[in-house]
């Protein structure tokens, strides 16, 4: 047996390798990632192993640890704390993974992670967590590029208004069009949030034509990614377009309405026109 670390033990360097199905929420379908897979032995603390062996592999290809995924419900509770404590320096992408929609005995130790986890960049939270779990995400470490939450049923309009990332992208949740609606009238009114793009898929259909109140124009096929258009429409503020808009996910025909503030920001609100359930709110 091989020893390249004091205290691992591999059998050998050949790893086993599985096909591994992703599902994408855009195209509704999975693609296909091949994994590769080495089977360590140990006798000691396999959450200080296992940061050791990152380490190592660090060295050698004189690259920095990027990335720290944890499926989170495989470990009890003492186990996930040493997990954390071991990979606690920054890392850019962080995925939690986990069903404990039937064990709420868990809330506290899905906080303890979400609080210590040092993401610098983007957290994906496959999650599926009790309908009592809440978290005060103004107790995240770090302000995001991109959070994205797969199955948001506990997102909370306060969570909205208190996250700090560029893009906010929420799947699966219990929001209603009303809702929705709220978010459009705050930032009408003045509120200005800490992200830039958020997608949210709510638990019904959205007629986007009644998410906004007050006269509208409806803009030219040429006209509708014209800022200067826009801000010559005054006094009217509602600005009707159907169109394909370039968003952070890639290119998709809208049926939206660029809304021009009394201070001259401009929010992006729409739909696109395969899926009815998700809005989308874009600050220019």
């Amino acid at each position: 047996m091989a020893e390249p670390i004091e205290g691992i033990h591999f059998s050998n360097w050949n790893p086993s390798v599985d096909t591994v199905h992703t599902y994408s929420w855009l195209t509704n379908g999975t693609t296909l990632t091949t994994r590769h897979s080495l089977h360590l032995y140990t006798s000691k603390n396999l959450a200080s192993v296992t940061k050791k062996l990152a380490d190592h592999i660090s060295e050698i290809f004189h690259e920095k640890v990027n990335a720290f995924g944890l499926e989170w419900n495989q470990y009890n509770s003492k186990e996930n704390l040493m997990i954390m404590d071991a990979f606690c320096n920054p890392v850019q992408d962080f995925q939690l993974t986990g069903d404990t929609s039937n064990d709420s005995s868990k809330n506290d130790v899905l906080t303890s992670i979400l609080k210590n986890q040092n993401a610098k960049e983007t957290m994906t939270l496959w999650i599926n967590p009790s309908s009592d779990f809440s978290f005060d995400f103004s107790q995240f470490k770090n302000s995001l590029e991109i959070l994205d939450i797969t199955d948001s049923h506990w997102i909370t309009i306060q969570n909205i208004l208190d996250v700090r990332c560029v893009k906010l992208y929420l799947h699966k949740s219990n929001f209603l069009q009303a809702d929705y609606k709220l978010l459009i009238d705050k930032w009408r009114d003045g509120w200005t949030p800490n992200w830039k793009t958020m997608s949210i898929e709510l638990n019904e259909d959205i007629n986007v034509d009644t998410c906004v109140d007050g006269e509208y124009i409806d803009l030219e096929p040429e006209n509708y990614k014209s800022r200067k258009v826009v801000c010559g429409n005054l006094p009217i503020q509602l600005n009707r377009f159907k169109g394909f808009f370039e968003g952070n996910c890639g290119t998709a025909f809208m049926h939206a309405y660029h809304i021009l503030r009394s201070d001259g920001c401009i929010a992006t609100i729409g739909i696109a026109d395969d899926k009815y359930r998700v809005g989308w709110f874009h600050i220019r």
